[in-house]
Parts: structure tokens; sequence; C-alpha cells
């Protein structure tokens, strides 16, 4: 029986252990994943943490590097980004009448570049499934909330858009989020217990939410822990 693409990702991430054990490398700093709900301001959080870790952020830049790896034209990459097939605009559909790219392969694809920025360490991802493929006992898995009043504000502000459009694109958004991650994934994106923290931003300021995300990884990661002990946790 052939492997699945997360056996496959999966038996190069031990050899790759191997290898880098074999050669003495230190092991590469575990990575912060972050699932976000639209108006949290997770995008914000996540440039402050991998600012102040100095890690590397991965947001569109997921996108970015997923469609120069596959060839893929951008747009086309931007459209199936966080979205289940029955949400794509038509006119992308009818671009790959003959099946040259499919949703199957679009998923296999952004597995692999998760997978291949969560490997290398020393990285903050945002969204895009991050917490569901990467390797649990290598990184720190965070909800970011905020109540739903205030994601709206912040929405309208940001867009320039009114309070009625601004709740019409929150609720739209949260429901594309759920049914990318339910369909890809089958897990439920906001049942708690499938991360280690969750930081609500509409009680807490930027600072704060920082040093809170800053002190989860820390406390988890520490220097002072041996990998085996990580891997324990």
């Amino acid at each position: 029986m052939p492997l699945t693409t997360q056996q496959l990702l999966q038996r190069q991430a031990v050899r790759r252990e191997i290898r880098r054990r074999a050669e003495g490398r230190p092991a590469p700093k575990p990575c912060i994943a972050l699932s976000r709900f639209p108006g949290s301001n997770a995008g914000t959080l996540g440039h402050d943490v991998a600012a102040a870790l100095g890690f590397g952020f991965y947001g569109i830049e997921i996108v970015d590097r997923m469609a120069r790896e596959v060839g893929l034209p951008r747009e086309i990459a931007e459209a199936y980004d966080e979205h289940v097939r029955n949400t794509i605009d038509r006119y992308v559909l009818d671009a790959f009448r003959e099946g040259t790219f499919l949703e199957s392969d679009y998923l296999r694809a952004l597995v692999h570049t998760v997978r291949s920025i969560g490997e290398a360490g020393s990285a903050v991802l945002l969204g895009r499934g991050a917490p569901y493929i990467l390797r649990p006992e290598r990184t720190l898995s965070v909800l970011v909330v905020a109540p739903r009043e205030v994601r709206v504000q912040r929405v309208a502000k940001e867009r320039s858009v009114d309070l009625a459009e601004a709740e019409r694109q929150v609720v739209r958004e949260d429901d594309e989020r759920r049914q990318f991650l339910m369909h890809h994934f089958r897990v439920d994106p906001d049942d708690p217990t499938r991360y280690d923290l969750a930081v609500n931003t509409g009680s807490l300021s930027r600072e704060a939410a920082c040093e809170v995300v800053r002190a989860a990884y820390a406390a988890r990661f520490g220097p002072e822990r041996s990998d085996d002990q990580r891997a324990a946790v």
C-alpha cells in the first residue's frame, strides 16, 4: 500500500533528525503556530512574538513559498488559501477544468511547505492549518481570540467599511475558516483543548499578549530542558 503524504513527511523528518544527530548539529528551535479568529489581530501578535524571539514570521509568506515551490501562479494559490473548493470563484475553477491542479494537490503542497518551515525551526506561523500540521512536541500552538464586537470594530476600521459590512465580513470569514480546517484536518478549530494556550487580544494589551506567548514558549521549551523532556511535555 502506498504511503500517505503524512507518512512520507514523517519519514523525511526522522531521516533529517538522524543526520542532524550524526553530524552533531544542534536541534532547531521549536516553532509557534497561531490559529486565529478573523479580526483578532493575530498577525500583529505573530509579528511581535517573532521579533521578540528573533524568529521568522510566516503568514501569507507560506502561500508565496508554496506557489514558488510548485510553480503555481500566486493569484491561484491565494484563491485556494484557507478556502474549501465550493468557496473558490468560478473563474478559478474554470482555469483548471482539465484537473491540472486539484484541491488535493493544494493540500499536499501546503502540508509540505508548512512542515519544511517547521523542521527548520525558529518560526512563527499564522493560520494555514499550522497547529495541526507541525509536530506537537516541537510546537507551541496558540489560539488567538477576541469578542465578536471587538473584531467587528477592528475590521471596520482596518478596511474602512461600516459596522454592518464589517460584521458580514467577520461572519463570512469565521465560516470559511471553520470549513477549511474541518474539511481538511477533521478538527474543531475552536476547541480550546487542541491548543497549548488561548490569548484574548480583546482584554490584553498588545504588549501583554506578546509577553504571554513568550512566557508560555519559555516555560515549555526553555533552555533548561533537554530534548527528551521537551518531547514528553
